[in-house]
């Protein structure tokens, strides 16, 4: 990619695609950057809850059936995907233990193609539970030829202090997640199809029921002493509709609500309160969404969520009950925490901002590429993939 191109080729990889999860929402909001840029995007990923004209299925990067290890990677698509883009972006798809075989054969096609690549890395392996066992020092992936790219700093330190040769190679770039600041969902329609009334507070819990780290039962917790205080009724939503373990604990939620809206602005629209009182999140997406959206936001106490505060949204910890409730209670003083932070979201989160910052970031991606191509024989440099392409 020389410094006068104006038009993109970009492969944008995934495990999955076109969910309701953090990181499919965090791909889309690059995808339209980029394409805001007016450069291409091929989406590439294991598995698609949409559809896109031109979407590649890629073979190794998703379990056929839960609880599985993924097929064999496919390394001809693999490697065809490198060959035929200008920039390969990898968005979580080298950073968990999901399917560590795929990683490492989307770092070494790359390597032997020669494209720039942006490593974004949401949840690093050591941050959760291993899912699949890998050998050696594969994921993260991690080499000095690759920009990666971490969404908050105490991610960015942590590759600091491993691969300190990132950090020396100028490889590393921290790079928060934006959001969409000109939400237009319909509070009406959403909250009458959900059947909420009017005049009852609604709390809503984005989130899936199997994942521990979104602390069901404490949300569930937040919205019981909630009704307790609010003085009027409290519903729970919590977007997963799927059956499970904490059927149990959910049944004692005031007024519950289960299931997705189509449009993500629909939630925020039809909500009176976000919660999020997960232990752990590598950003926390719906904090910074409820806040472009001017609705309260009651979170933690995940690690990440110091550094948003610190940048100056008021967030509520879960403890906060009263006070979530005064707010509630009390229009004009909810409004000043409403709009501070939605003023925050558009100073450091707008999503206006990500095509500059993306320009910027794959113009970094490829002078590494570059200066690995010029010296072959760095570290992590151009090993042949270990299987035919």
């Amino acid at each position: 990619m020389s410094d006068t191109v104006d038009f993109v080729r970009v492969c944008l990889v995934s495990h999955r695609l076109g969910g309701h999860d953090g990181v499919s929402v965090a791909a889309a909001a690059w995808q339209r950057g980029f394409r805001a840029l007016g450069w291409s995007v091929t989406r590439a990923a294991g598995f698609f809850a949409d559809d896109e004209p031109g979407d590649v299925l890629v073979r190794g990067l998703w379990a056929d059936r839960p609880g599985e290890p993924p097929p064999p990677v496919d390394h001809g698509t693999v490697a065809r995907l490198c060959r035929e883009h200008d920039l390969l972006v990898l968005d979580n798809a080298g950073s968990l233990w999901s399917a560590p075989e795929a990683s490492a054969a989307l770092e070494r096609h790359a390597l032997r193609a020669g494209v720039p690549v942006l490593l974004r890395h949401h949840d690093p392996a050591w941050q959760g539970v291993a899912l699949r066992p890998a050998h050696g020092d594969v994921v993260p992936l991690h080499s000095e030829r690759h920009l990666h790219v971490l969404v908050n700093e105490l991610t960015r330190a942590e590759f600091a202090r491993r691969w300190p040769v990132l950090e020396r190679a100028g490889a590393l770039r921290l790079a928060h997640n934006t959001v969409d600041t000109s939400p237009h969902g319909d509070r009406d329609g959403t909250r009458a199809r959900l059947g909420v009334a009017p005049g009852e507070v609604l709390l809503a819990h984005p989130a899936r029921v199997e994942a521990a780290n979104k602390n069901v039962p404490g949300a569930v917790a937040f919205s019981r002493a909630l009704a307790a205080v609010a003085g009027r009724p409290v519903r729970h939503w919590l977007t997963d509709p799927a059956p499970g373990p904490l059927d149990d604990v959910l049944a004692t939620a005031p007024g519950l609500v289960r299931g997705h809206v189509r449009d993500r602005d629909d939630l925020y629209a039809a909500a009176d309160v976000v919660l999020l009182p997960s232990t752990w999140e590598g950003w926390g997406l719906p904090v910074v969404e409820a806040a472009a959206a001017r609705r309260l936001v009651v979170a933690g106490p995940y690690p990440v969520l110091e550094e948003i505060r610190a940048l100056g949204l008021d967030v509520l910890d879960p403890s906060e009950v009263d006070r979530c409730a005064a707010l509630l209670a009390d229009p004009v003083a909810a409004a000043a925490v409403l709009d501070a932070n939605r003023a925050v979201v558009l100073r450091r989160w707008s999503e206006r901002d990500l095509p500059a910052a993306l320009a910027d970031l794959a113009g970094s991606a490829a002078a590494l590429a570059l200066r690995g191509r010029a010296g072959c024989g760095a570290a992590g440099g151009g090993a042949a993939p270990t299987a035919p392409a």
